[in-house]
């Protein structure tokens, strides 16, 4: 059997107020649209995404967090015309790549943050003998969720419709979403709620979908009607309850979206600080599911890490230090208020306070990087030093090399940007100005307060300023 996994992320989030559609929303620094995809990888022979609402900004993000194939997977919902259709017009793609007769088509919602790789697994072994399957929930109020409605329901609220709190027990007998049960049974309640994950054969999903109807509250293709679609064709379907499993709970609003990045934050800190982490005042700390976090590292709150970072055993960040898709070595320094984004640190650095790695920065071993320090898209060789004031930007900065505060690489032309060399063991003066392309040879010492526009020699000793003349007042 083949899991195929169909992930629904088409809306525009109306109670989201927001520029960026509801499933690029972030928990913890990810998108919960990426959450979802990162656990469904884990078990899904192929994920597709339904797309639809600012399509582009999702297929884009797509791509740049899990590759090419996940932003060519992205199937265009033009009209949002409900769950329904959005499964229909991802079935009419995928019905030709996949194996109908042997695949089961996993529907999930791209608002689920907190969802588990163990929890869907456990709901697919329960499901995966049965030709449709469902998780449904125990909510003390079924809010705006579908509610399941069982047997025993229907044959009561037959007789005593205006009883409050009708049994809901027995075999399913279909879901009706919130908005229909209100109108349909004003004077009744149901508890037991659908989650909108859903584990079905393809080919049944295929022969179902076609026949949905509009026929509602809110005028729209509900997924939901498949189950009593299933029951009249006497074919077997279940609900699997996972009672009080909040993780399935879609996040609608800012305030759900709080509580679900405290949620996760608290399980995350609190894994990471079982298996050797030391987090100093943790409930400030905020970490991605995605970052790697090694045994013996010690952070200080506040403090944010996001992405695919990684922090080697040993490395101490201080406090107010904001990290993302940076992997810092082991036994490295970084003082409070850095910030790193896409940057690579050997071991033994020391950093900061106030020091920034901008994209494609690396350091190698031993380095050290001071306040004010800022470094692009170059690469500062074992043991050199930056400690003051200074900007280093498209170069290559050997090892033992002494930059000066103030110093700086003049990259960019007004049209190209220009690469800086700077070899092994030179010595930049204080208030020194590079301008690229320029090559400073091995043991150069450059004079502070230079302006330097030619390559040097090897052990030259360079200065490019004025004579100073002293004239009376």
């Amino acid at each position: 059997m083949q899991i195929c996994t169909l992930i629904l992320s088409a809306g525009k989030g109306t109670r989201m107020p927001s520029a960026l559609p509801k499933a690029l929303q972030t928990v913890l620094g990810e998108a919960m649209l990426s959450h979802v995809y990162q656990t469904a990888s884990a078990i899904s022979s192929s994920i597709w995404t339904v797309i639809g609402h600012k399509a582009e900004l999702v297929q884009k993000h797509l791509e740049k967090e899990f590759g090419e194939e996940a932003g060519k997977n992205c199937i265009l919902q033009t009209e949002q015309l409900g769950t329904g259709h959005a499964v229909l017009c991802a079935m009419e793609k995928i019905k030709d790549c996949i194996d109908l007769e042997n695949t089961k088509i996993l529907i999930l919602n791209a608002d689920v943050p907190l969802i588990k790789k163990d929890l869907l697994q456990e709901f697919i072994d329960k499901a995966k003998d049965y030709p449709l399957g469902f998780i449904s929930l125990l909510l003390d109020n079924g809010q705006n969720y579908g509610r399941v409605m069982r047997e025993d329901f229907l044959k009561n609220v037959q007789h005593a419709p205006v009883k409050k709190h009708a049994e809901n027990t027995g075999t399913v007998a279909q879901i009706i979403e919130a908005k229909d049960f209100r109108l349909a049974y004003p004077e009744s309640e149901i508890f037991e709620v659908n989650s909108g994950i859903y584990l079905v054969n393809a080919k049944l999903l295929l022969e179902f979908l076609p026949k949905l109807s509009s026929a509602n509250a809110s005028r729209e293709y509900y997924l939901t009607d498949i189950i009593s679609l299933a029951k009249k064709e006497n074919i077997p379907v279940e609900a699997f309850c996972f009672e009080n499993a909040k993780a399935l709970l879609g996040v609608n609003n800012p305030v759900e979206l709080n509580q679900a990045e405290e949620i996760l934050q608290q399980e995350i800190n609190t894994r990471l600080m079982q298996n050797g982490v030391i987090l100093h005042k943790p409930q400030s700390i905020r970490i991605s599911p995605f970052a790697a976090i090694q045994k013996g590292v010690e952070i200080f709150g506040p403090c944010e890490v996001y992405g695919k970072s990684e922090i080697q055993s040993f490395t101490t960040i201080q406090s107010h230090c904001v990290i993302k898709n940076t992997i810092i070595g082991e036994n490295c320094a970084v003082q409070s208020f850095c910030h790193f984004e896409n940057a690579l640190v050997g071991n033994n650095a020391k950093l900061g306070p106030y020091a920034r790695l901008r994209p494609e920065a690396k350091l190698a071993d031993d380095v050290h990087l001071g306040n004010f320090v800022e470094i692009k898209k170059s690469f500062v060789g074992n043991g050199s030093k930056v400690n003051h004031l200074s900007y280093i930007g498209d170069s290559l900065v050997g090892a033992g090399v002494n930059v000066g505060a103030g110093c700086i690489t003049c990259n960019y032309d007004g049209k190209k940007k220009h690469q800086t060399v700077i070899e092994d063991n030179a010595f930049l003066g204080s208030n020194c100005a590079f301008v690229a392309p320029v090559k400073i040879a091995k043991n150069t010492l450059v004079g502070a307060g230079s302006v330097i526009t030619h390559d040097t020699e090897e052990n030259d000793l360079a200065i490019a300023r004025a004579r100073q003349k002293n004239i009376k007042r």
